[in-house]
């Protein structure tokens, strides 16, 4: 099945030598002009090769990767030796080279060309529109104007996708290279206009909603598909920081793990999960939670110190990037022992692992002394955030040096669909927060007197 870690997909061919396809795409597996090519190489079942290379909010391009590709630009994609860039400009020559159905781009001087052509419009309309709204530092009228246009042209799209008898903006029983224009900009206008402006879309316009619900029926798209979070995370690194307004504090909380949102019981009524994300259930996405986490644990470890590290230089737009971090090793033994709890209570449950936890870990998460140049403050809402007067960089987490920190600084910098499915990220996000409970809790009486 399609995956974030896939590195080589076959489809129907019989073995590597058949594959012509090289796609380069972010390690992050979050850049939307990536993910237009990875779901059209999947759509159209075309055998193809993976190399990952860091966007440049995430860290520094290699220099074998700048030499072969102008400005390092991602995505690129290498046909029969041959390096192209510009998203749109690969799918239409993958669509000229591989003549498989199914066909993702009606042919020239056609009726669903021409409408082809009216639909690329409107989603430059669309993306002019979410970016004044959610990304320009306007208020009052200017804002309430700015949110009826952006509205104005999703009833746009919602009225060309009623043009059509099937789901899909033209006609046909799949998805065509316009609607892989829409979904990655979709996506993204989605998460981000709820965080910063506390605008909903889903559930609002009725042939968006099918669209949408249609995509999520296809593992192509679930595989590729990120959880608001991320998306907020990253969203600033590429088009500048979003502007807040007081009504949508209430669900950016959510988005960003406060008020108890990635606590037990979970409640993920903000951000739905499609279907195709549980088929295996809530079992199914503890257990990839804890295969992910098992599987590559000597490096999450290491990871994890760096919570109780020093940061790296340089660093990067990214918010929760930072690739030279310097980790804190002194804190090896002890994140280790935390993580294995962590696996355990995803594996068979926090009724059975927490008597164990609680042996190990209560009252071992530390001080709560801030690092040098760090100051607390509230918010206007009472919430405490805590400010570094050098960086100017904020956070919810309390920056510390100390074991539980190491556990926030893994459960804040978990990428959807990098890391893990949504369901399973939201399962890990929330078990961590149960071994950190824990750990500032006073621990169980003891047998003896």
């Amino acid at each position: 099945p399609p995956h974030a870690d896939a590195l080589l997909r076959l489809f129907d061919a019989k073995d590597d030598s058949a594959v012509k396809v090289t796609l380069f795409r972010d390690s992050a597996a979050w850049c939307p002009y990536c993910q237009k090519v990875w779901l059209f190489l999947e759509e159209k079942r075309i055998p193809y090769r993976v190399r990952k290379v860091p966007m440049n909010a995430y860290g520094d391009k290699p220099a074998w990767y700048t030499r072969m590709v102008d400005g390092g630009k991602l995505p690129a994609l290498e046909l029969d030796g041959e390096i192209h860039v510009e998203s749109f400009d690969i799918m239409k020559l993958l669509e000229s080279t591989f003549e498989n159905d199914p066909k993702m781009l009606p042919l020239d001087y056609t009726k669903d060309a021409a409408r082809a052509e009216k639909l690329l419009g409107l989603e430059k309309d669309l993306q002019r529109d979410w970016f004044s709204f959610v990304f320009y530092p306007i208020k009052g009228e200017a804002l309430e104007k700015a949110r009826e246009n952006l509205v104005d042209t999703l009833l746009e799209v919602d009225k060309a996708l009623s043009e059509t008898p099937g789901k899909w903006f033209l006609v046909g029983d799949e998805p065509s290279i316009i609607d892989l224009q829409y979904i990655v900009q979709m996506e993204r206008l989605i998460a981000s206009a709820l965080y910063w402006k506390g605008l909903v879309i889903r559930g609002k316009f009725d042939y968006i909603d099918q669209w949408l619900k249609a995509f999520e029926q296809r593992p192509n798209y679930i595989a590729t598909k990120s959880d608001y979070y991320t998306h907020v995370m990253v969203i600033p690194s590429q088009n500048g920081p979003g502007y807040s307004v007081p009504e949508a504090r209430e669900v950016a909380n959510l988005i960003y793990g406060l008020e108890d949102a990635w606590k037990m019981p979970l409640d993920s009524c903000h951000e739905p999960l499609a279907p195709g994300q549980l088929l295996d259930g809530e079992e199914g996405a503890r257990h990839e939670a804890a295969f992910k986490l098992i599987s590559n644990v000597n490096d999450i470890v290491h990871f994890c110190c760096r919570g109780a590290g020093e940061p790296g230089r340089p660093s990067f737009h990214a918010e929760l990037a930072d690739p030279y971090a310097e980790p804190n090793y002194d804190f090896e033994d002890a994140v280790n022992t935390c993580l294995k709890h962590v696996a355990a209570a995803l594996v068979y449950g926090v009724e059975t692992a927490t008597s164990n936890a609680q042996r190990d870990l209560a009252g071992k998460g530390g001080s709560d002394e801030l690092r040098p140049d760090w100051y607390e403050y509230h918010d206007d809402d009472g919430k405490l955030y805590y400010w570094n007067e050098i960086t100017g960089e904020i956070t919810y987490t309390p920056p510390t040096q100390q074991l539980d920190t190491c556990l926030m600084y893994l459960r804040d910098r978990v990428g959807v669909p990098r890391d893990m499915g949504q369901a399973a990220a939201m399962q890990l996000r929330m078990h961590l927060n149960w071994a950190i409970e824990i750990m500032a809790s006073a621990g169980i009486p003891s047998d003896e007197e």
